[in-house]
């Protein structure tokens, strides 16, 4: 409940600024149900856009629940690691090729550096470069084909774990939210 509660008291905190306590009160009790109810349902929309293949839109739609990533260390790592695999994932659909998947990796390559250079990667930074390291891998476009269907999978897996914590961070706020009224 930690993590719903620092986010409720934060959010409380920004409605403050009005002069009128009963305006800033009825505002942020409206902020708290909108993200109570409309959790679930980006939750269905995101999952619908991974299902199909729609990584572009999935990247798109992900970013409604970045303001989440400040309260909770397992809603950033997973919102992380899904918008990574969104963004590459998304870049390689638009030239699927093995030799769109080699200048994809060249891309991220040149954005991030030699990996020679980190020590003691940490989670997400191994999961990038365990992903670039196998695109760097595909020689044919059988190969291709098995590292989309292996990624989109990876993703449907996480995104699994990060509803999990979603939800659970939705139930708390609801609980928080029904407490204080």
């Amino acid at each position: 409940m930690n993590t719903a509660q620092s986010f409720k008291e934060f959010f409380e905190t920004s409605f403050q600024v009005e002069n009128d306590p009963s305006m800033a009160s009825m505002r942020s009790d409206e902020f708290f149900t909108d993200v109570i109810n409309s959790s679930p349902i980006k939750l269905e929309i995101l999952e619908s856009y991974l299902l199909v293949g729609n990584f572009d839109l999935f990247y798109k739609t992900l970013t409604d629940f970045k303001y989440l990533i400040e309260f909770s260390d397992n809603l950033s790592r997973y919102w992380h690691i899904l918008r990574g695999y969104s963004e590459a994932m998304g870049r390689l659909k638009v030239n699927q090729s093995v030799k769109g998947s080699k200048k994809l990796y060249f891309y991220y390559f040149e954005k991030y550096g030699d990996r020679r250079s980190l020590r003691d990667e940490y989670w997400f930074e191994n999961k990038r470069w365990e992903f670039l390291d196998e695109l760097l891998g595909i020689y044919s476009e059988e190969d291709l084909r098995i590292f989309i269907m292996k990624y989109q999978q990876r993703m449907i897996e996480n995104l699994k774990i990060y509803e999990s914590f979603i939800v659970l961070f939705v139930k708390d706020l609801q609980y928080i939210q029904s407490a204080s009224l």
